[in-house]
């Protein structure tokens, strides 16, 4: 065997490696071939030119795939994993405790999507386009799905074994810890997937633990910009900023308000913070509405997956009187047309796409109305041109709408660590090499620089990488 294939080759064939979205990390060890999520490259691109990038060759055949690991189920760690069934994958997929029922609502959602795509790009083009992947392929996915407890050392064979750690980012999200025996000796590689904010309190996550020591830690750095600082009086400004526009707008001005959310955490972490903040007074009367499918099956599921006092605490939100959960969108479309006084969950959070978008349609031309955004935007989404305010008048599905509602951006929502927490926690990890991914490059090469220096301040000699999709680590 030559020396190069005697080490353990670590390739960064996602999307995640020079951009945010799109994670998948290929590993070849002497047997076997492993893969760290596989997830879908998102943005604002044509229908078109994200169809290309995800369904490009990625440098591995999908038949030799033996394992596939994912720290959680958001649809840039996962969604594309169907695609490689489809492909003739039947690699074991190995996921956290709790995970599998809201990835089968997310793949089920994305195979629907990438139907409609397939359909759209068919007609703009006048040449068949296949989907990326079909409910068929979600199921044979989830027939290979397994999950594992948190905080275990588990054996998948004579020479790798894995653990779980926490990562504090969503409802049962985690950390990899994989290790690896080769030619006597063992490996770990570490991969923090996506790390949560800790600077502000987040419902239903399992608390973060760091990971101490391993060869090769593989970081997220979504939010490694040093501008961003969120703390707790900035959640307090945001729950009094929520509080007062609802009394003002909705309840005393008959307005609307809609929050753009993720289906998954963030309407489920909306939704109790106004059971907090109105359920208890019994003259509130505005009707809540969850307005998106998917944020009704997973908001559903969260019944089964919380126990103890978490899981009192989200019933009594999901069960409050106020709360109407909207599947049909004739439903939907009835509520948008009445006019009524309410509160709006919708997704999705960009506001590329589903109900968020056709809501924003009736409220933005209505001063009275207002819009409270809390997560990100992609730059050129809608979401990010509504938040610039410089647009008077916006084009929604090809048909202009004035722009004059109020807008507000909650900052303290964010699910990602920001730049004080990544900086602490990678300086103080023992290890060879920091591998940084997930993040908008030129900000993840000035955080290499700080954290090069931080690691030095603590006397430690890890090497920073900052990859690309043509980067190798070698172990």
């Amino acid at each position: 065997m030559g020396k190069k294939n005697d080490k353990i080759r670590v390739r960064f064939v996602g999307h995640a490696s020079h951009e945010v979205t799109g994670s998948c990390v290929h590993i070849q060890t002497e047997t076997k071939q492993i893969l760290l999520e596989c997830g879908l490259a998102q943005s604002c691109e044509s229908p078109l030119a994200l169809y290309k990038k995800n369904a490009a060759d990625m440098g591995f055949k999908p038949r030799q795939i033996d394992y596939i690991f994912i720290g959680h189920s958001h649809a840039d760690h996962i969604s594309l994993i169907p695609r490689l069934f489809k492909k003739g994958s039947s690699a074991c997929v190995i996921a956290p405790a709790g995970t599998a029922t809201i990835s089968k609502i997310l793949l089920k959602d994305s195979a629907h999507i990438a139907a409609k795509d397939a359909e759209f790009i068919e007609k703009r083009t006048g040449k068949f386009c296949e989907p990326l992947y079909d409910d068929s392929d979600v199921e044979n996915t989830m027939a290979h799905w397994t999950e594992y407890d948190f905080g275990v050392i588990h054996e998948l064979d004579e020479n790798i074994s894995f653990r779980f750690t926490p990562s504090g980012h969503i409802l049962n999200s985690a950390q990899i810890e994989i290790f690896i025996k080769q030619n006597g000796l063992v490996k770990k590689i570490a991969y923090t997937s996506d790390l949560g904010n800790t600077t502000t309190k987040n419902y239903y996550v399992n608390e973060f633990k760091p990971i101490e020591q391993c060869n090769l830690l593989i970081g997220e750095t979504t939010y490694s910009d040093p501008i961003r600082t969120i703390g707790k009086k900035d959640r307090a400004k945001d729950l009094e900023k929520i509080k007062s526009i609802i009394q003002n707008k909705v309840v005393e001005g008959y307005g609307r308000v809609l929050f753009p959310v993720f289906a998954n955490a963030r309407c489920q972490m909306i939704l109790s913070l106004l059971h907090e903040i109105f359920g208890n007074d019994e003259t509130f009367n505005v009707p809540i509405l969850i307005d998106s499918p998917m944020a009704v099956a997973i908001s559903k599921a969260y019944l089964d997956l919380l126990d103890g006092d978490e899981r009192e605490k989200y019933q009594q939100a999901l069960f409050w009187k106020n709360v109407k959960c909207i599947e049909d969108y004739s439903d939907s479309k009835s509520w948008q047309l009445s006019g009524t006084p309410c509160v709006i969950l919708a997704s999705s959070g960009m506001m590329q796409a589903g109900r968020s978008t056709s809501w924003a349609a009736r409220l933005l031309p209505n001063a009275q109305n207002h819009i409270m955004f809390c997560g990100f935007s992609t730059e050129g989404s809608l979401a990010a041109k509504i938040k610039e305010g410089k647009h008077k008048t916006l084009r929604i599905d090809g048909k202009p709408v004035a722009n004059r509602c109020g807008i507000t951006s909650l900052n303290s929502f964010s699910s990602h660590a920001q730049f004080e927490s990544l900086l602490h926690y990678y300086s103080s990890v023992n290890c060879e090499k920091i591998a940084l991914v997930h993040g908008d490059y030129d900000s993840k090469v000035e955080f290499s620089k700080i954290l090069e220096g931080e690691i030095s301040k603590n006397n430690k000699t890890s090497r920073v990488v900052c990859v690309n999709r043509t980067t190798e680590i070698l172990l």
